[in-house]
């Protein structure tokens, strides 16, 4: 009897245990995943406030003053490490088009094979599309440059790393990893290399149809050189104003490619008539994680540097000297990326030209999703640090609507904490 009532006393017990921690599981899932459900990704922007894309549609002119034109904005795409194909930035352009609201495209997507004499080999492909509004009074064409062919046969070195008999004598998790850093890592190393002046003048040859061409002017299906000698390319440069978004590595070449194509051009008589229309022209160059403090390691200074206030302050006297009216930098990046860095306005100072009159603000955003174990630890992922930016709404509205005590979109400003710096120029 004694017996059979331990017995049962000692099943009470077990069941009041298991059932006790049967509810603690339940509660701790309960809780990860409320928690999971909840999104805490932080946003902190310092800096000086920047106008988004919306702000920069400009109206174009006509020799018919009777024909209504649409007010245009120009937007060129410029990717970075990793294989890209044609097509690559659909993401970030379907966001585009869905917060502008644009209910029109052309059913053409009008395609350039870049070249130039100096580099008669392939230099990469440009796409057009062109987005409008139902009354047709805006629209907004977008250049994806794709200039990930001018290495892709000197990668092919390592494609045999990537094959399923080198895969047979690793563990599949660190191939994987492997075949990450063989698509990603050469890219930065090979932009060092000779393969540095031909992906710069990919750009450049974007930037040249960008600033130069009208749609009905743009070629299509065709192996092209924009030649910015021909006088007549340039007539219509005043109608547009012009916004770069890059990603990765993508950020250095454009900058260097503004940098440097500009500096070339400034010390050729003949150019005179085109660097005084750049000089009133606004660039805008927002960069979706970037490299820029990392490949800057042993490379020389730029020839003008930390002179900024000389050149960009109307009342100096070599304000005429400059390049552009501004150089507007939007340094975005996740602080879990580890392919990106924020830059800072002494980076700038420092190591950009002062006659491209730069200025830089800094977003600093977590896109990775932030996995917090009932606070004991927080994981994101580092891979969807660095590919997630078009992905996330609140980085889509900072594009659009830029970020100011006075502007932007309520989410980026219930979302985001903005610390505006004080221009000293």
């Amino acid at each position: 009897m004694i017996n059979k009532l331990l017995s049962i006393s000692c099943f009470v017990v077990m069941f009041a245990l298991l059932s006790g921690c049967a509810g603690i599981s339940k509660g701790i899932t309960q809780a990860f995943l409320e928690r999971e459900k909840k999104d805490i990704r932080q946003c902190w922007i310092t800096g000086r406030s920047f106008k988004g894309l919306d702000s920069l549609f400009k109206a174009q002119t006509t020799k018919d003053v009777s024909t209504k034109v649409p007010d245009q904005l120009k937007v060129l795409m410029v990717h970075g490490i990793g294989t890209h194909t044609p097509g690559y930035s659909r993401r970030l352009l379907d966001g585009l088009v869905r917060e502008f609201g644009f209910k029109n495209m052309d059913e053409t997507i009008k395609t350039l094979q870049l070249s130039h004499p100096k580099y008669p080999n392939n230099l990469g492909v440009l796409r057009v599309h062109r987005y409008m509004n139902l009354q047709r009074s805006r629209e907004m064409l977008f250049y994806e440059l794709t200039w990930d062919s001018i290495v892709e046969k000197e990668k092919q070195q390592l494609d045999f790393d990537n094959t399923i008999e080198s895969s047979a004598k690793r563990v599949a998790f660190n191939h994987k990893m492997k075949q990450f850093i063989n698509d990603t890592v050469p890219d930065a190393l090979m932009y060092n290399t000779r393969f540095r002046k031909p992906i710069q003048m990919s750009v450049t040859q974007g930037l040249c149809w960008m600033l130069s061409e009208s749609w009905d002017g743009l070629p299509n299906k065709q192996k092209r050189h924009c030649d910015i000698n021909r006088s007549d390319l340039w007539s219509r440069i005043d109608d547009s104003n012009i916004a770069i978004i890059s990603h990765s590595l993508g950020s250095r070449i454009t900058l260097d490619a503004l940098q440097e194509g500009v500096i070339r051009v400034s010390k050729n008589p003949a150019y005179q008539a085109v660097l005084n229309k750049l000089k009133r022209k606004p660039i805008y160059l927002y960069m979706l994680s970037n490299q820029l403090p990392l490949l800057q390691l042993g490379q020389p200074l730029p020839e003008i540097h930390e002179k900024t206030s000389s050149f960009c302050t109307p009342k100096n006297e070599r304000y005429d000297e400059r390049f552009f009216e501004k150089l507007q930098i939007v340094a975005i990046s996740d602080p879990n990326d580890l392919f990106s860095y924020a830059v800072q306005p002494e980076f700038i100072n420092r190591y950009v030209d002062s006659r491209l009159c730069p200025s830089v603000t800094n977003v600093l955003i977590q896109v990775a999703n932030v996995s917090d174990i009932l606070g004991f630890n927080a994981i994101a992922r580092p891979r969807k640090a660095h590919t997630e930016y078009e992905a996330d709404s609140r980085v889509l509205k900072m594009l659009v609507s830029g970020v100011g005590i006075s502007h932007g979109h309520e989410e980026v400003k219930s979302r985001c904490e903005f610390i505006e710096s004080i221009p000293d120029y």
